[in-house]
């Protein structure tokens, strides 16, 4: 910015003087011109300044560009994108599978097929199919036509998976958008308190600077000085760790929005208007059953159903139509590849295996039983953990109104103190006393302002819907 107004001044200067010597001298304009290019910044210089300003974002736009940009909700979109095309690839089995086949075989028949043909033929059989060398290729089909439901089970498998990668990648979605919500609130307050700090820190500087005049006039004890430089310089240390705070906190935003870490950042302040938890005649019941995790925890209960009927079609009998079209040519063969092909319908029944089917089917029956389980555990955890919020929520809305009420009551005692101490009436530890209560009020406002908009953000996060405003 002071580049930019340097420039400016340079600017008007030059365009002063120019209009000077454009009385007197014939070809000032052209000289004009160059001057004026001279003194104008270049495009490059320009794209620099403007690659060191700050980036001013407001929280609507830091949630936008945190659901477009999260590296996190990119890869849940590709993997439920990538569930999706699995349950598509596996609905595609009923379609059968036709692949092209090749291969080359040489046959060591000198002993048995050529003198076996010899005696049945005059001069034997050197042509194919008793070719050394042959060379076969063709078209295989295979088509299933029952395999027990095995098919049809597996394509429900991976559409409840493509379906809780779905609900996965919403509940993402709203836990980005309260992480977002929650760390930039933690920005603005603690932008806020270090503004109350910096305050602190003027105030107590110059308290410092009007007693130091005291005591080097004898009107105040060398004593004061020094308690006063105590709480200065415990002020600048609060100070510094609440900036150290700050680094941190906009590391965490940029990495939320796939940011570099030193991303400098100029947010909003706090609002004035601060969400209020909901009348108690909300349904909550309601609301949580659209909770992403919960919707997940029901898709894999139908999930190890489906791979219980998966694993009961291994005792069913399986039928499968196969045609093949292959040709095959050898040295022998003059003109063309003799062809051939196959029509079959082939039918299979289990009989033994080891138990290895009846241990399959029991494990997918306790995995049935162990998703029943977890879904009714997630279900509790989340009634919990929302009732939980409610009272947190309406807890730092109390805090709120008393960090409020504090604030002005400790900025009127730190107004008083200070007369009184001017005046003799008062003693440096009651005015330091409420220089530092004033300070820490304003933290503690600036805290319970970051608390109520991270608590109302976590409740909706968990109903995912926008409950409280």
């Amino acid at each position: 910015m002071i580049d930019h107004l340097r420039v400016g001044r340079l600017a008007l200067s030059a365009t002063v003087l120019l209009l000077l010597s454009a009385v007197s001298s014939p070809g000032a304009a052209s000289d004009a011109v160059a001057l004026e290019q001279a003194a104008s910044p270049s495009p490059a210089d320009t794209l620099i300044a403007a690659a060191d300003l700050p980036l001013h974002l407001s929280l609507e736009a830091a949630v936008q560009q945190a659901l477009e940009a999260n590296p996190g909700l990119l890869a849940a979109e590709e993997h439920a994108k990538s569930a999706d095309l699995a349950a598509s690839a596996a609905f595609r089995r009923h379609f059968g599978e036709l692949d092209a086949v090749a291969w080359a075989s040489r046959y060591r028949d000198d002993q048995i097929l050529r003198p076996i043909s010899r005696q049945l033929l005059s001069g034997g059989m050197a042509t194919l199919p008793f070719d050394r060398d042959q060379f076969h290729y063709g078209l295989s089909f295979e088509l299933p036509l029952f395999v027990g439901g095995k098919i049809q089970a597996a394509v429900q498998l991976n559409r409840l998976k493509a379906d809780e990668a779905q609900a996965l990648l919403g509940g993402s979605r709203w836990k980005v958008r309260a992480n977002v919500t929650s760390i930039y609130a933690a920005n603005q307050a603690l932008d806020r308190v270090i503004l109350a700090y910096q305050e602190q820190v003027k105030a107590l500087e110059k308290t410092h600077q009007r007693l130091q005049l005291m005591v080097d006039t004898g009107k105040k004890p060398k004593v004061d000085l020094l308690k006063i430089t105590e709480t200065l310089e415990q002020a600048k240390a609060e100070l510094a760790s609440a900036q150290a705070d700050q680094v941190h906190a906009r590391a965490i935003l940029a990495a939320l929005l796939d940011r570099p870490f030193d991303q400098r950042f100029e947010l909003d302040p706090l609002p004035e208007c601060f969400p209020s938890a909901p009348a108690d005649t909300t349904n909550w019941s309601a609301l949580l059953e659209q909770n992403s995790s919960l919707k997940a925890a029901s898709l894999r209960v139908g999930q190890a159903e489906s791979g219980k009927h998966m694993a009961r079609a291994e005792f069913l009998p399986k039928l499968g139509f196969r045609a093949n079209l292959f040709e095959h040519t050898g040295p022998s063969v003059i003109d063309g590849p003799m062809q051939t092909w196959e029509l079959s319908l082939a039918a299979s029944m289990p009989l033994f295996s080891g138990g290895r089917r009846i241990a399959s089917y029991q494990s997918a029956s306790a995995r049935q039983r162990a998703a029943e389980l977890a879904y009714r555990q997630t279900r509790r955890q989340l009634e919990a953990e929302l009732h939980g919020s409610l009272a947190r929520l309406k807890a730092n809305e109390f805090e709120l109104s008393a960090a409020r009420r504090r604030v002005d009551a400790s900025g009127e005692a730190a107004r008083i103190e200070e007369i009184r101490y001017d005046t003799g009436a008062g003693t440096i530890e009651d005015l330091l006393r409420a220089r530092t209560r004033a300070a820490s009020a304003e933290a503690a406002l600036a805290k319970a302002q970051g608390d109520v908009l991270g608590a109302a953000a976590h409740i909706n996060a968990i109903v995912e819907k926008e409950v409280v405003r």
